[in-house]
């Protein structure tokens, strides 16, 4: 197993956060490519929230496949939307990913930032994707996020840690503005970039669980960046507390930087 993928294996409690999400709210690029009967492909789909809401785009005439290389996730997946008879789920790592058939569209969402590989898994992406189908990938310029007011300085600290964790197992923390480039590269035709960014006011009816993420990743991938030696825990649970207390009490806005970039085969 490389560094990047124990890094990226999502500890327990993470996915929490995920649950919610749908295509609607989450993942809106692919509102205008997934239509009625077509074949779509999700790329690292997790506990399968997104997934199961392609579901209701997809129709009954055909089917929704999310793949991931969690068992357990696949799991959580399956138990939860079984029953969907238009979704299914399979643990499989992307790149030696067969199938039967080929996809009308093969999407992968917040996944790529977690690679070392992006290039190798946007190959095998376009490989699985049917002539003239759609490869859509949304995900995040780790490096362009930004909160007002500041955060408190040990969340600061913490986040430049996250940072440097994740660049030296191999992930690009600003894989959001690389995308274009790599789908030239690998011959795909008719790319479009949208502006998905995730911005969260403190109006918002959602405001504390979606500012409160980074809450949560203080609580859950930095007790793996204090055993990989980037932080200490001291300095996590003080990341961890004044944030929390920095969201309940004077945090105003959010804005995490976030591309669709879509290319047709």
């Amino acid at each position: 197993m490389s560094q990047a993928t124990e890094r990226a294996t999502m500890p327990k409690g993470t996915h929490a956060a995920m649950e919610n999400r749908t295509v609607l709210n989450d993942n809106k690029n692919l509102l205008q490519l997934i239509k009625p009967g077509n074949c779509v492909l999700d790329v690292g789909c997790g506990s399968g929230s997104i997934t199961a809401s392609m579901a209701l785009l997809v129709g009954n005439t055909d089917s929704v496949t999310g793949i991931d290389t969690s068992a357990h996730l696949i799991a959580t997946a399956k138990e939860n939307y079984a029953h969907l008879s238009n979704v299914h789920f399979e643990v499989a790592d992307i790149l030696h990913y067969t199938a039967a058939n080929k996809f009308d569209v093969v999407t992968a969402a917040r996944v790529l930032q977690w690679t070392e590989n992006p290039k190798a898994i946007l190959q095998q992406m376009i490989a699985l994707a049917k002539p003239d189908g759609y490869i859509t990938v949304l995900d995040y310029n780790h490096e362009k996020i930004s909160w007002s007011p500041a955060v408190p300085a040990s969340m600061n600290t913490f986040y430049q840690a996250f940072l440097q964790w994740r660049k030296d197992a191999g992930m690009d923390n600003q894989i959001a503005d690389h995308l274009a480039g790599m789908f030239e590269e690998l011959g795909l035709k008719n790319i479009t970039i949208a502006d998905h960014s995730e911005i969260t006011n403190n109006i918002d009816t959602d405001s504390a669980s979606r500012i409160n993420i980074w809450a949560i990743v203080a609580a859950t991938r930095g007790k793996q960046m204090v055993q990989d030696g980037y932080t200490t825990e001291v300095e996590r649970a003080a990341a961890e507390q004044d944030y929390q207390y920095w969201a309940a009490t004077t945090a105003q806005s959010m804005n995490m930087y976030l591309r669709s970039v879509t290319g047709k085969k």
